[in-house]
């Protein structure tokens, strides 16, 4: 689904500039202030945001500060997957008392179309989507089987997606999109997709671009903080595929550590 383009009384992210810490100033007032910038691990980290300047990597679960461009940033190492991506973010959000511009998830991701997102292209994601939440069947997952949303957001119940507006957020936070950036819905899973017929179920399900693990727990943090979410990631291997020939690991390093560069300015 097109960034633009959600189903009314969709959960979304906070609109840009909407000032939840109660000043004036909107996008101004979250500007100037921090935004926390989450990796699921020290590689992703260090391919990011070690070539800026970063201290080192933090231990996994603990937020540090880094000024960096004249402006204050905080870097977290989540830990892999959706439910510690969740605690991580939540606590950081926590711990800084609302005194945060929005939130940024950097990773490397799988592709679901290597025409649309090969290998090495940036993927800004414009819907989080989880798969693994809701009734269990025989045809596949009932989001709304267990009749109970995971949150709710401005009114609107989340059951299994979030959608964003990778522009918007940016711009709400004061960052720059690279060029190039292929916009994508994006699936969140706790196991990573390892055989054609799974990754096929889920591209008829779901339509996604991309596979990752922690965008969705991510997203969900933020938004149930009121504040603006943006998840890029490269492409480093095709969704299903584990062959070595399916990979490109380096190139989805440097391309995450040029797409950083571009965002922080």
């Amino acid at each position: 689904m097109p960034s633009s383009l959600s189903p009314p009384g969709s959960p979304r992210a906070p609109a840009p500039g909407r000032d939840r810490q109660g000043g004036p100033g909107g996008v101004s007032r979250f500007r100037a202030a921090p935004v926390l910038l989450a990796l699921a691990t020290a590689k992703e980290y260090r391919a990011a945001l070690s070539p800026l300047g970063a201290p080192a990597p933090p231990p996994p679960g603990h937020a540090a500060s880094w000024r960096r461009g004249g402006r204050d940033w905080l870097v977290l190492i989540t830990g892999v997957g959706p439910v510690a991506a969740a605690m991580a973010v939540g606590r950081a959000l926590g711990e800084a008392r609302g005194e945060l511009a929005g939130v940024v998830n950097l990773g490397i991701c799988g592709s679901f179309d290597l025409a649309a997102a090969p290998l090495g292209a940036v993927v800004a994601t414009c819907a989080a989507l989880f798969p693994e939440y809701g009734l269990h069947g025989d045809d596949g997952v009932d989001a709304r089987g267990i009749a109970f949303p995971q949150a709710v957001v401005d009114g609107c119940d989340v059951y299994d997606r979030l959608y964003l507006d990778p522009a918007e957020a940016a711009t709400a936070m004061g960052l720059a999109l690279p060029e190039g950036v292929v916009a994508g819905a994006g699936l969140t899973v706790a196991g990573v997709t390892a055989s054609p017929a799974r990754e096929a179920a889920l591209r008829a399900a779901y339509a996604p671009l991309t596979e990752a693990m922690e965008g969705f727990g991510a997203a969900l943090a933020a938004a149930c903080a009121g504040l603006p979410f943006l998840e890029l990631r490269s492409v480093s291997n095709r969704v299903g595929a584990r062959p070595p020939g399916g990979w490109d690991l380096p190139g989805a390093f440097a391309a995450l550590g040029r797409a950083a560069a571009v965002l922080l300015g």
